[in-house]
């Protein structure tokens, strides 16, 4: 997997962008937001989608709220790996992404110590 093209792709109408099942758009020059994961994409697809997008875009990545995308960004927020803030934009919910941690925070170990009296 190493090696193989990891990037968003423009479609023919020149307003959306693809990214395997994943399908996004620009809002406006600064904000870049996801639609839908599609069906069948999985928490570390997911991931992979939004990564790609703040490298590529180099701006805010935003995810609407559907159903499905919630599913998914809550799975990533309850690991730990995503940060995200709740956005109202008219009618519309999405989820602004705040950070991304790539690899798992590891878990604190409590150490007793003994001092000898």
């Amino acid at each position: 997997m190493s090696g193989d093209y990891h990037g968003w792709d423009q479609e023919e109408d020149e307003e959306r962008w693809r990214f395997a099942d994943v399908v996004g758009r620009p809002k406006n020059e600064s904000v870049f937001v996801i639609e839908d994961f599609g069906p069948e994409t999985s928490a570390r697809q997911a991931l992979s989608a939004i990564m790609s997008a703040m490298a590529q875009f180099h701006v805010r990545v935003q995810v609407v709220q559907t159903d499905r995308n919630s599913r998914l960004i809550l799975k990533l927020k309850e690991a730990s790996l995503l940060r995200v803030a709740e956005i109202k934009a008219g009618k519309q919910s999405e989820w602004g992404v705040l950070g991304v941690q790539t690899k798992k925070p590891t878990p604190k170990r409590f150490r007793w110590k003994f001092w000898a009296s």
